[in-house]
């Protein structure tokens, strides 16, 4: 069993990249997303599924590699959550421990993460602490898979030398040697042009959710809601632009959102960019296809987006043009490439790390780019195509509204990418770029995803806000969210503090009005502010939170306050780091005691973080 729990597809694509390579190990594996078996006992899923399949012989150990990844600050991802609930509490000291729940099971836990994370590849090690605690035995030692430096170096070396070895112990067939020479993965689906005759499908309606890829669901899922407001909030927009924007959701009764939820935008790519693809592969861009099993596939065959569709809804909407594609993928191009000195490019291109982010990743080499102007002799049918291409993910926003205060708006705070590039043009962020290209009405394609930010039940206690930059959205919503307390439910709240940072005062302060303007009506008590770049000395909102180290401690020791952070990973490592330092001299702590102490407050959670890369 291949067994996968990712929030992107990236653990699915590994699993995939195996596969590939079983039966050549005399395996024939079954691929299973736990999001699959959410709702059903793991155990008996996972049984059916390998009697079914392959007429599994139980009185042998069931093999299972599971590929996990982390989302967020430390949390599983959505369709592994009840899984991760399952292996707790059958491992842990509750009413539903039992020691041997996956008895006669073996397995090893590939997990993905980042080291630019605090908790990383948290879930993976969550997965492989417990299968071992409830009866299932290891056959190789977790291996993490890091984002931050060589991820896919990373699964090819677990493959390679942990995986395989592991496995041809117990398998007879022959193992196939690594071929340096590109082959042409097999399609494992149907891709076919129709005429206008095919009707077709609500993607919202038309596809139960038991026949859809779980990790594509947002396609199928999510709701077309309109523009209300778009609205620059730097003074001058020659250094970048930050917008704005009021999204209206009150035509969808079933969409509604928390305070400082995240609001998750489904980007469309820039049309020129479509056109240059749709040409590339010799098609109409307003061509109808569909996906369809192969024959005698039927049973396992999952939608990976809505079809039919155009060629130009899929490029569109479903394909990842821009991205830096993954050394697999330009591995799997070069077997299209007719040209051979391109075709070994591609290859060595593929084969080095350092190779790789020289040619592609520092220099924005988009799919786009490679088999146009990069690598023009690539020649790849429009099946294959889709089966390599991958898939355009949704980008998450944190709300800027309150929705005590705007129920049927959602506002989030966007900062437009639009940077020069070294060798010449511009790379265009493909979701701050299409919002920022909607007029009033235009319709962007939206869900809901809940946030860690919660105001605390007690509205008595004081709250401290970090959110420099763009971090500031969340804190703009809690302070709504605090007003509307005070103003409109009479309650009594605590101090509001808030630690916010920009390069310039005149420039890149955000939201500066309402700011001062809840400052001046006693909303905010403390404001702190950080221009980084109107001092010779730069100045950063860590730095501040240290200087008023005793208001800190005050804050969080005496009167109980909870602590909200937003923005890059570096900036939260360094007021943890900071907070840290302050509790344990400030505190009387002492370093251990208060790492502990930190340690603690996330776990109440009454230190939330949110954080991007």
């Amino acid at each position: 069993m291949l067994i996968y729990g990712t929030q992107t597809g990236s653990a699915e694509v590994f699993c995939r990249q195996i596969e590939m390579e079983a039966q050549d190990h005399g395996y024939k594996p079954i691929i299973m997303d736990l999001g699959d078996c959410a709702g059903e006992d793991f155990r008996e899923y996972v049984l059916a599924q390998t009697d079914r399949d392959t007429g599994f012989d139980l009185d042998k150990p069931v093999k299972c590699a599971f590929l996990v990844s982390t989302y967020g600050e430390g949390e599983p991802p959505d369709t592994a959550l009840p899984f991760c609930e399952l292996i707790t509490a059958k491992a842990d000291d509750s009413g539903d421990r039992d020691p041997n729940y996956l008895a006669g099971f073996e397995f090893c836990v590939f997990a993905l993460g980042s080291t630019e994370y605090e908790h990383f590849a948290a879930c993976g090690k969550l997965v492989d602490q417990k299968l071992g605690m409830i009866g299932a035995q290891r056959i190789v030692p977790l291996t993490l898979g890091d984002d931050n430096q060589d991820i896919e170096g990373d699964f090819e070396e677990w493959k390679e030398n942990k995986l395989w070895p592991a496995l041809d112990r117990d398998s007879d067939a022959p193992k196939q040697g690594d071929s340096s020479e590109p082959s042409v993965a097999k399609v494992p689906f149907i891709v076919d042009f129709v005429d206008s005759s095919v009707p077709n499908v609500d993607r919202r309606r038309g596809f139960p959710a038991e026949t859809v890829v779980n990790s594509a669901r947002p396609y199928f899922e999510s709701y077309d809601c309109p523009i209300k407001k778009s609205k620059e909030l730097r003074k001058g927009i020659s250094n970048g632009s930050t917008l704005h924007i009021d999204i209206d959701i009150s035509r969808h009764l079933d969409l509604s959102y928390e305070t400082a939820d995240n609001l998750a935008v489904l980007p469309i790519n820039d049309k020129e960019k479509v056109q240059i693809v749709a040409s590339k592969l010799g098609l109409n861009p307003e061509d109808r296809f569909v996906v369809e099993p192969v024959p005698g596939k039927e049973a396992g065959f999952k939608h990976m987006f809505p079809t039919p569709c155009t060629v130009e809804e899929y490029l569109s909407r479903y394909c990842d043009i821009t991205s830096a594609p993954r050394r697999s993928e330009l591995k799997a191009l070069a077997a299209f490439a007719s040209d051979e000195g391109e075709r070994q490019q591609l290859m060595q291109i593929a084969s080095s790390v350092d190779f790789y982010h020289e040619a592609i990743v520092e220099s924005k080499v988009g799919l786009v780019d490679l088999i146009t102007s990069k690598f023009p002799s690539i020649d790849i049918p429009f099946c294959n195509f889709v089966n390599i291409c991958p898939r355009l993910q949704p980008r998450y926003y944190t709300i800027s509204s309150s929705s005590s205060v705007s129920p049927n708006t959602v506002g989030i705070t966007v900062s437009v990418l639009n940077e020069k590039m070294a060798g010449g043009g511009r790379f265009k962020g493909v979701c701050s770029n299409h919002l920022a290209n909607l007029k009033r009405n235009g319709s962007a394609r939206v869900f809901i995803r809940p946030s860690t930010f919660r105001l605390p039940q007690d509205t008595t206690r004081p709250i401290i806000l970090i959110g420099p930059g763009t971090g500031i959205a969340p804190m703009r919503a809690l302070l709504h969210e605090r007003a509307y307390q005070k103003n409109v439910l009479g309650k009594e709240i605590g101090k509001n503090v808030l630690y916010f940072g920009c390069k310039k005062r005149n420039v890149d302060y955000l939201y500066s009005n309402e700011i001062e303007a809840f400052k001046n009506d006693g909303i905010i008590s403390d404001l702190h502010l950080a221009f980084s770049r109107e001092r010779k000395q730069k100045v950063y909102v860590q730095y501040l939170l240290a200087k008023n180290k005793e208001e800190v401690c005050d804050l969080v020791l005496n009167q109980g306050a909870y602590i909200y952070v937003c923005g890059a990973t570096a900036m939260g490592q360094e007021v943890r780091d900071t907070l840290t330092v302050v509790f344990a001299t400030y505190g009387n702590m002492g370093p251990a005691g208060a790492r502990e102490f930190v340690g603690q407050l996330q776990s109440d959670r009454r230190l939330v973080q949110e954080l991007w890369a």
